[in-house]
């Protein structure tokens, strides 16, 4: 009776479904390796993408692309809905679609039309910035900025490096006396990357070193003396204000000390102006000047930034609504038309770009995209300021700093349509929002 009682319990049990389970637990498995991988190689994108830039333009794009890729797949892996009513991703789409606008109304739209289709990844990137940094707790964030402060201290030895023995690690050398090109070679563009991530890295090392504000006020004095040095007159005003605001803000001293500070490191400048010809030449006699009557229109009128800015004047007095298209000053600046106007000038006012944001934006995309633009980079800013109010982020900080230092009047600037500068814009506008909260 117990065996025929065992043999029916046997039978009528169901049979596990062992090898099932086993079926669903791998697919959630690989499932989860496989999102995994893909935030992985977007953190390993966004972790170099400063080499990008030391290495060349199509590495840029390229990268970009990669962002925009990564940055859906991981969305689709990790069944996230894309959220439309993000307010950062709104007012960019908003600006693109002015760009869109302009694009109808360029003179030759196929110069214009990879920059507009261009922004619509960028965009995306910008996205997909935000997205890593916030993922997981900010699991991401602090790797990241530690690759970028790593990247930025390698430029600064190599600098170093060049000012003492003239050329760098690589054998480049700058073409011109009082310049230093580090990685870039004939192109004298490091000033521009080097201000670019001074702030991330500066805050990369407050953060670890919270307590020895001394160290970072010799680190901030070394980044303004290493900005001195490279010689873009420019760029060193740019970063100079940027890490001075920064220090007044974020490092906890009273006010005779930062004073003190202020005038120890005009002090190193002025020493660094006199041991150096070249530097006298290009800080002091190039620019004196300027410090006389009228000097800033004497200045614009008889330099070659002048003749830049004047031919984007009278381009946008000539097409005020849409301006000429993006990427047409290139070709309407070298019209015959405009080179009657600077008989007082040894310089033509052709150019690839003004070479000054504002000029650029109001001759290629007329009050339309000028208004459409300061809509899009006012709200940007304000959300943000007002995000770091709340949240104190030293980061997001730093990346308002660098766009308002974007924006700023009469300097010369690099074009913001233009792979490497806009790069740079972007990536620190992606910082900038990143920590904003929807």
């Amino acid at each position: 009776a117990r065996l025929i009682t065992l043999r029916s319990t046997v039978q009528i049990r169901p049979p596990q479904p062992k090898f099932k389970q086993s079926i669903m637990f791998m697919d959630k498995n690989k499932y989860f390796n496989l999102n995994l991988k893909s935030n992985n190689i977007l953190f390993i994108i966004f972790s170099f993408f400063p080499i990008a830039f030391l290495i060349g333009n199509s590495v840029i794009n390229i990268i970009l692309f990669f962002t925009f890729l990564f940055y859906f797949i991981s969305l689709y892996q990790a069944k996230i809905n894309f959220n439309f009513k993000d307010k950062i991703f709104l007012i960019l789409i908003l600006f693109w679609l002015s760009l869109i606008i302009n694009l109808i109304f360029s003179q030759n739209p196929i110069l214009s039309y990879p920059r507009v289709i261009k922004f619509f990844i960028i965009i995306f990137s910008v996205l997909s910035f935000v997205y890593i940094i916030n993922l997981n707790n900010h699991r991401y964030e602090n790797k990241i900025y530690m690759s970028w402060t790593i990247i930025l201290g390698i430029v600064i030895l190599d600098l170093i490096f060049e000012y003492v023995l003239g050329f760098n690690i690589l054998g480049f050398q700058s073409y011109m006396p009082g310049r230093l090109a580090s990685f870039f070679g004939d192109e004298l563009i490091v000033g521009n990357f080097f201000s670019a991530f001074s702030l991330i890295f500066l805050t990369f090392i407050l953060n670890k070193f919270s307590k020895k504000n001394n160290l970072i006020l010799v680190l901030a004095t070394i980044l303004i003396l290493v900005s001195f040095l490279i010689g873009e007159r420019a760029n060193f005003i740019k970063t100079t204000l940027m890490i001075l605001v920064f220090i007044y803000f974020a490092v906890d001293y009273t006010k005779k000390i930062k004073l003190l500070y202020f005038l120890i490191l005009v002090f190193f400048i002025f020493l660094l102006v006199n041991l150096n010809q070249n530097y006298k030449l290009r800080y002091v006699s190039q620019l004196k000047n300027i410090f006389q009557k009228n000097g800033i229109q004497i200045y614009l009128k008889k330099s070659q930034y002048g003749a830049h800015y004047n031919v984007a004047y009278k381009i946008f007095k000539e097409n005020l609504i849409f301006g000429v298209g993006i990427k047409n000053f290139r070709v309407e600046s070298f019209k015959d038309k405009y080179k009657d106007k600077y008989k007082n000038s040894a310089y033509g006012g052709g150019s690839t770009h003004p070479h000054q944001i504002h000029f650029e934006l109001l001759s290629e995309t007329g009050l339309f995209g000028y208004f459409s633009f300061l809509i899009f980079i006012i709200f940007s800013i304000y959300k943000s300021l007002e995000s770091n109010f709340t949240n104190k982020n030293l980061y997001q900080f730093s990346g308002i700093l660098y766009v308002c230092s974007t924006l700023l009047p009469v300097l010369p600037s690099g074009s913001f349509f233009s792979t490497f500068s806009s790069g740079l814009f972007w990536i620190n506008y992606s910082v900038m929002v990143a920590y904003i909260k929807n």
